[in-house]
């Protein structure tokens, strides 16, 4: 952990993405106006930030997969977006349940001395 009590790695600023309210016909409005070769730029560029949001959020699904108690062989398909979050949190509540037994036995260990 960093001095900032975080983890390393994570002194970068995280901005989560926040979906926006899709304003009635507005990409439509924006294209109206332009010509074909405006519209091809601004269609080029949306779909490059889209396909840049979903890499960057697949490689966060691959780096949740790689903290999971689950066989990461070769030859083994690749959990769906679904069941990485489904077994990510049944693998919280477990950690959050073991290290709750834990703390009992501490406290137990603790009030024997």
């Amino acid at each position: 952990m960093s001095s900032t009590g975080s983890p390393p790695g994570a002194e970068e600023e995280f901005e989560p993405y926040v979906r926006r309210k899709r304003a009635e016909g507005g990409s439509r409005k924006k294209m109206q106006g332009l010509n074909e070769q405006e519209q091809n730029m601004l269609r080029n560029s949306i779909n490059s930030r889209e396909r840049r949001r979903m890499h960057e959020l697949n490689d966060e699904f691959e780096s949740l997969r790689e903290c999971l108690p689950y066989p990461n062989e070769a030859n083994s398909r690749r959990m769906s977006k679904a069941n990485t979050l489904l077994l990510a949190s049944n693998w919280i509540k477990h950690l959050s349940n073991a290290n709750h037994k834990l703390q009992m036995e501490l406290n137990a260990a603790n009030a024997k001395v």
